[in-house]
């Protein structure tokens, strides 16, 4: 994790550039930018194989919503949503266990009542962040999958731009996500099902729409979903060396969409 940093009492500061290998940005979420349909799906259609900036977005320069979608979720500039984005800042540099509350309110450019007065504890600040999370990205999941975007794609495109969307907002916001995780919290955990189900049963449902006779049934879409959760989530917390060899991220994603290919190939007919 990063050091601490001194940080101005009102501007939240830019993320360690490169710090930790899946930290997101000062910005917090890319994923509307970098993993839109549209892009991934012409991608695709090109032959080509989609990858993620690992540029970072400049940090702002002046308390404002981080994240543009958050927008939808709490009104901007309010001391809560600039509590929120301070601590996903602050979590992404030193993880949640590390950060205090006067850190979160400094960095917002409130006061550690005004902090109080939102969030009963951290414990609290974490529910809200989990729901925010939780929120964002139902929504990226519903706006990617809208009718009409996938009217010429294949069904291994539509399962590979999943794949890659799953990697990208988990590991987008991965000290959140691994904050969720060892919480143990059975709510908060239900969120994170909720999410996958909803992911599982959009995608298959786009799926159905397309005119192709070899179609994935939802029990394989699902599964494949799994396994990138899964390599998403053991990458946060335990990272990739854990089998003894690192992977960058471009090799994971690339490693992670050419396994859901070779599922997808080599998935049971219906006899």
């Amino acid at each position: 994790m990063g050091s601490r940093k001194a940080r101005p009492k009102k501007a939240p500061p830019a993320a360690a550039a490169d710090e930790q290998e899946h930290r997101p940005s000062a910005a917090m979420t890319r994923e509307v930018e970098a993993v839109t349909a549209e892009k991934l799906i012409a991608s695709s259609m090109a032959g080509s194989d989609p990858k993620v900036s690992a540029a970072p977005p400049a940090a702002p320069t002046e308390p404002r919503a981080f994240d543009e979608l958050a927008q939808t979720v709490e009104a901007p500039a309010t001391p809560r949503l600039l509590l929120l984005d301070a601590a996903e800042v602050l979590i992404a540099e030193v993880g949640f266990a590390a950060v205090t509350d006067a850190e979160i309110a400094e960095t917002a450019g409130v006061t550690l009542d005004v902090f109080r007065a939102h969030f009963a504890d951290k414990a609290a600040l974490l529910r809200a962040l989990h729901e925010r999370f939780c929120a964002q990205a139902l929504g990226v999941t519903d706006d990617s999958t809208r009718s009409g975007i996938w009217d010429h794609a294949s069904p291994r495109d539509v399962v590979e731009v999943a794949v890659r969307s799953i990697l990208d907002v988990v590991l987008g916001r991965a000290e959140l996500v691994r904050a969720v995780i060892a919480s143990g919290d059975p709510e908060l955990l239900d969120g994170f099902r909720l999410v996958g189900a909803n992911i599982t049963a959009k995608v298959s449902r786009v799926i159905e729409t397309l005119q192709d006779d070899d179609k994935p049934g939802e029990q394989d879409v699902a599964f494949v979903l799994l396994l990138a959760v899964s390599l998403a989530h053991q990458t946060i917390m335990l990272g990739t060396e854990w089998s003894g060899v690192a992977l960058e991220r471009d090799e994971l994603y690339d490693r992670a969409t050419r396994a859901a290919r070779a599922y997808l190939d080599a998935r049971p007919r219906p006899s």
